[in-house]
């Protein structure tokens, strides 16, 4: 009687265990691959530069190629389709890290999803993984602009001028006087321009002229009389420059700046005048 009851209640747990063994086991959830994916407007050099952390196997199947979908301020433009790297290349930083990366022009010689000037809203792109013939795509991800710096253009000055010689009279100081400009710019308008100077440094003397002060030129149309700028508004700053008989002799480094009302300041664009 009792070795029935045990043989009866081996066969139930064989049972149990046959039917749990033929039971699905859990699935494996695996990470997605593409993370990190990061975008910067670089400003200075006008370029775009993307980057996304991929893994290097997904679905037991290695990586091919990772590319950027990149669609410009309007998340519904046909995208631009982007290769990126992870070879030390194309602005790549650091080589085998597992982070694909590019930088590139803003440019419609690189690109169709242009940054326009005006651009002060959002991007759109989205980053997508080839492994072994299997396409993976990462959500649309958008990026908020923010403030644009302004920037210099072109700037005008001599490279040289000569020190007038000294006056007779001991009452009167000989000065010669020209003017100095640079074109200014920014996305969000001329408005948006606090203000435009340079800083005069004297090369021999190791130091800074005006006391360190900036020299601020104008968009004001005063003339000749007033700053020496010849037309209101049109993003030409400018400024009458007076060099006297008792001004210092040598090389000056002039760096001139913008800067705009959310105090950010454009890259410093550098120039070199003599004074003989």
């Amino acid at each position: 009687m009792i070795k029935n009851r045990i043989t009866k209640i081996n066969l139930i747990l064989t049972a149990s265990f046959v039917i749990s063994s033929c039971e699905d086991p859990s699935s494996i959830v695996e990470p997605f691959p593409i993370t990190e994916i990061n975008f910067d407007y670089l400003q200075g050099s006008d370029k775009l530069f993307i980057s996304a952390r991929v893994n290097q196997r997904y679905m037991n199947s290695s990586i091919d190629s990772v590319e950027v979908l990149w669609s410009g301020i309007n998340a519904s433009n046909t995208n631009d389709t982007i290769r990126l790297f992870d070879d030390g290349s194309m602005g790549d930083i650091i080589s085998s890290d597992n982070i694909y990366s590019r930088k590139i022009l803003n440019s419609n010689t690189a690109i169709t999803n242009v940054i326009p000037k005006g651009a002060k809203d959002s991007v759109f792109l989205s980053v997508q993984s080839m492994f072994k013939g299997r396409l993976i795509k990462s959500d649309m991800e958008f990026f908020v602009l923010g403030n644009i710096h302004p920037k210099i253009s072109s700037i005008v000055l001599p490279q040289s001028v000569d020190r007038p010689s000294a006056n007779a009279d001991p009452n009167i100081v000989n000065t010669i006087k020209f003017t100095v400009s640079a074109n200014a710019s920014d996305a969000n308008g001329l408005d948006d321009i606090k203000r435009v100077f340079f800083r005069s440094y004297h090369v021999g003397l190791d130091s800074l002229m005006n006391n360190g002060n900036p020299i601020l030129l104008l968009d004001d149309g005063s003339g000749p009389s007033g700053s020496g700028d010849l037309q209101k508004g049109d993003g030409t700053f400018s400024r009458t420059i007076s060099i006297s008989e008792n001004a210092l002799v040598g090389t000056y480094h002039w760096t001139f700046e913008a800067q705009d009302q959310s105090n950010a300041y454009s890259d410093t664009v550098k120039r070199t005048i003599v004074v003989k």
